[in-house]
């Protein structure tokens, strides 16, 4: 917001010395040829000051294997190391987590994360069970910088058997 302000405040004072400099001192006015001129100089010096937005793209494949049963809170979770994830962008960036469903070139989505969806399924004795089960992540910065995956069951039940391999994505933007 400052710098918007900082650069509109620049353009206003350009223009204004701008039309107390006219090329003809019987000009009181500024022509479109000046006008674009100043312009053009304002953005061009403004322009200078600026970072441009980064980002960096981080595949990750949790393997069936990864996963850790955390008991006290009833979750799967896998962690990595993120090494890319500088305390600048922790502090001043973003970090978005990204799960891959269904078969690449078929019918694979990427899906944001947390990921929440809702299974049906029947028991042995013909009875209705539905829960809930969420996927999310979250981020560590420190020595070092880790991503966190985590699996849970609304019902926070241990179930081995539905394990999977599962791609991630995490973009990191500054």
């Amino acid at each position: 917001m400052k710098r918007k302000i900082l650069f509109a405040f620049s353009l206003f004072l350009a223009l204004l010395i701008g039309y107390s400099c006219t090329s003809s001192p019987s000009q009181d006015y500024l022509d479109e040829f000046e006008v674009r001129r100043m312009i053009d100089e304002a953005i061009k010096q403004n322009n200078e000051k600026l970072e441009f937005t980064q980002w960096k793209i981080i595949n990750i494949a949790a393997k069936k294997a990864d996963w850790v049963w955390d008991e006290t809170v009833g979750r799967y979770e896998a962690i990595y190391d993120l090494p890319e994830l500088t305390e600048f962008i922790y502090e001043e960036g973003a970090a978005i987590g990204y799960v891959f469903l269904g078969t690449q070139g078929v019918d694979e989505v990427q899906k944001l994360l947390p990921f929440v969806h809702t299974y049906s399924e029947t028991d042995d004795q013909g009875n209705t069970i539905a829960y809930t089960e969420t996927i999310s992540c979250d981020f560590q910065y420190g020595s070092p910088s880790t991503v966190a995956f985590f699996i849970q069951a609304s019902d926070l039940f241990r179930a081995d058997q539905y394990l999977a391999d599962y791609n991630f994505r995490v973009v990191l933007i500054w």
